[in-house]
């Protein structure tokens, strides 16, 4: 008889890829040794995704003449040419997780400290290729099958880079903690077998939200703010084929670096002034912080909008913001720091 198993019995582990175990595309021989001791830690989601196969071939549907429907030979379809992707929400509750996650999207080895986000490393082209060494910067989504009798059948996406990161805190949902969004991909297969690996312990030691900045100011006036949001994009495209199974010969890394998000605060007369700098194009600085250990900072931010709630609740005004270098193309991108 089938085994019975619910999405419950599921762990969703994520971590550095171990770079001196396991090269970019690897060898299949994912286990213990591939994870960075001390990043393998347990992502406890709401709910846990699957790994979404479904660009996973490269397809064709051919419907040849003299017919009207499809015989099995017209359905093209290649198997590890494609890609791969995973998608997860997670509430933050640990520090080391989401300073993982900020290193993966950032491309940046150390995030556990201030975090400057310089043109430099913006413009950087590091080299993902195949059977190279990440630099740890690559990362491992591994779906583990706790209890439900399929343990061999734990499915590990290796090799992946984080392509996109947002991070997002409103005074009406969590609690006003913050809450980390993103999609992995990856251009090599996922390896289906008994993993051999167990996340390490995570402690639940992280709380920061919307509540925790004693300091928010939008063009150095201090404002009131209901919403925050940012996103990190930095995507990686495989480049062509290699191996038997065509599949990826490593990444490129070289498009858009882009840091935007939006911040919604009440509207009053400093925030209806910044309907005319916005149509002035007028660079704004955004500045969230603590003071201390938590701290979200854009110097030179070009406002993409501003659109007015008129609710009886109050009236609040969104601002989307684009990250800029500044007039001179050297100023920072971001500063961070979530420690």
């Amino acid at each position: 008889m089938a085994t019975n198993a619910s999405g419950r019995e599921y762990n969703l582990i994520i971590g550095k890829q171990d770079s001196s175990a396991l090269v970019i595309g690897g060898d299949g021989s994912i286990d213990d040794a591939d994870f960075v001791s001390g990043t393998r830690l347990f992502m406890r989601v709401d709910q846990v995704n699957g790994i979404n196969y479904d660009a996973g071939f490269t397809t064709s549907e051919v419907l040849r003449s003299g017919r009207r429907s499809y015989e099995d030979g017209d359905m093209i379809r290649h198997y590890g040419s494609g890609t791969w992707s995973y998608d997860f929400d997670y509430l933050v509750e640990n520090e080391v997780m989401l300073q993982t996650l900020m290193s993966l999207a950032l491309d940046i080895a150390d995030t556990t400290g201030t975090i400057t986000v310089t043109p430099a490393i913006a413009n950087a082209t590091n080299d993902y290729s195949h059977g190279l060494n990440s630099g740890d910067n690559c990362g491992i989504v591994l779906l583990e099958a706790s209890t439900s009798g399929l343990s061999a059948d734990d499915q590990v996406m290796h090799s992946a880079v984080l392509n996109n990161l947002t991070l997002s805190m409103s005074m009406g949902t969590d609690g006003g903690r913050v809450r980390a969004s993103g999609s992995f991909y990856s251009g090599y297969k996922p390896v289906v077998k008994d993993s051999g690996v167990t996340g390490a312990t995570t402690a639940s030691n992280y709380e920061k939200g919307l509540f925790d900045f004693t300091t928010l100011t939008i063009g150095g006036h201090a404002v009131t703010c209901s919403d925050f949001s940012i996103t990190i994009t930095n995507e990686a495209q495989r480049v062509g084929w290699q191996g038997a199974s065509a599949e990826a010969d490593g990444y490129v890394r070289g498009g858009l670096y882009d840091i935007s998000g939006s911040i919604t605060v009440k509207y009053d007369a400093d925030t209806a002034d910044a309907l005319a700098d916005w149509k002035a194009n007028t660079a704004y600085a955004i500045a969230l912080n603590d003071g201390s250990t938590w701290d979200f900072s854009i110097p030179n931010a070009r406002m993409t909008g501003h659109n007015i709630d008129f609710a009886d609740e109050g009236v609040f005004v969104e601002i989307p913001f684009t990250a800029t270098t500044g007039a001179a193309g050297t100023g920072n991108l971001a500063v961070f720091k979530t420690s």
